[in-house]
């Protein structure tokens, strides 16, 4: 994937309502997280999870080193 942190905050910001209602929503979201933390850092993954409300949803964030 070549995609930049907008789009995949885009992809996340798309799938995350749909999250325990629509198959593999989970899952997409989870390998959209890790994509951010290897391309952008651990700290963009989580203000993701933050930002979305991800928590609430099952996510959780990790801790920063």
């Amino acid at each position: 994937m070549n995609d930049t942190l907008d789009e995949l905050r885009d992809r996340i910001r798309w799938e995350a309502p749909c999250v325990g209602c629509k198959p593999y929503s989970h899952n997409i979201v989870r390998i959209v997280l890790a994509e951010i933390e290897k391309k952008f850092g651990r700290a963009e993954a989580n203000r993701a999870v933050r930002d979305f409300k991800l928590e609430s949803k099952g996510f959780n964030q990790e801790p920063e080193e």
